[in-house]
């Protein structure tokens, strides 16, 4: 890893290297899987509740053209933006030896891995051309899984050992259930009913804004993105549609925030509770940093978003 190339003692406490290629591989993690709906495992679920209460198709090329801008320039932003308050210092002259040693250990790419890439580079075109191909998303992700096991890529003792994919095969089956559950028992409507009622008096785009920064700092509730996902996404779309906020306007705010909040604590998802377990940043700082990280993602997502999606015509 990157940290090992630089001696970064991984028992040595706070560190502001170390400090800062966590936050920025934690920031990246929750912006990438933004980036696309199938990036995060609760984002299926932002596009059918979407469908669902407003009646719009909010697919993978949707998906990409509204988020491409906003979370594009918060991956240049917020980087430079870190290294600004933790200051880390960096051995260049050691780190750029210790990448060519390992690049020269590399070797040449694999048939394997030109097989994995041709794989991908397939299904993006199936995800971005599904409205043409009439291929859901979800069987493209079959076939890939078919056709790398074909190729020799992946072996059956592979996929089955894969216990973490399962795991999020099965939770996600139990979230999307109880998403529907509580949209057919009628609790999305109630509480889109209440949020309302709050709003009733102000405008469609100053509805979509409030709802869209409600449900941003309401992830200080949950230590799961699905989670969070799976309880308010529902409720702020009723509470959108009753409202006349713009369909595809808060569809884009509530995909993006559902993973971008994740930058408000050490313990909002799995993968960012890995990184601040790794001890280099203390927990008030973590949530200090991820403070001022929410600031400029909600500053850039409120001017430059907002104007890419008007340029789309979503409002």
């Amino acid at each position: 890893s990157v940290i090992a190339s630089l001696d970064i003692d991984t028992d040595g406490g706070e560190n502001p290297t170390g400090g800062f290629l966590v936050m920025v591989a934690s920031t990246a993690n929750l912006l990438s899987s933004s980036l696309f709906i199938t990036g995060m495992a609760g984002n299926p679920i932002v596009a059918s509740k979407a469908t669902s209460i407003f009646g719009i198709e909010f697919g993978f090329s949707d998906w990409v053209v509204g988020a491409s801008v906003p979370t594009l320039l918060l991956l240049c932003i917020l980087p430079p933006a870190l290294r600004l308050f933790l200051r880390p210092r960096v051995n260049y002259a050691q780190l750029s030896r210790e990448i060519r040693r390992q690049h020269l250990e590399m070797g040449q790419i694999s048939s394997n891995e030109l097989k994995l890439c041709g794989t991908l580079l397939t299904c993006l075109v199936l995800w971005v051309g599904s409205p043409y191909f009439g291929i859901d998303a979800t069987v493209v992700a079959y076939m890939a899984i078919v056709v790398l096991t074909l190729l020799d890529v992946l072996t059956w003792d592979d996929i089955v050992k894969n216990y973490k994919a399962w795991d999020t095969f099965f939770w996600l089956a139990s979230f999307i259930t109880l998403a529907e559950q509580l949209s057919a028992l009628g609790v999305t409507d109630w509480i889109g009913n209440s949020l309302s009622q709050s709003l009733h008096e102000s405008s469609p785009l100053v509805c979509t804004l409030t709802l869209a920064l409600a449900y941003f700092f309401s992830m200080y509730l949950f230590s799961s993105i699905s989670s969070h996902v799976v309880a308010f996404a529902g409720p702020f779309f009723a509470a959108g549609n009753i409202l006349g906020c713009p369909p595809k306007l808060l569809t884009i705010l509530i995909a993006l925030f559902s993973s971008m909040a994740g930058v408000l604590t050490p313990f909002s998802t799995g993968s960012v509770a890995i990184y601040a377990s790794c001890g280099y940043i203390s927990q008030p700082r973590w949530f200090l940093l991820g403070l001022l990280s929410a600031v400029v993602i909600i500053g850039i997502t409120f001017s430059v978003g907002m104007l890419w999606w008007k340029i789309l015509g979503w409002y």
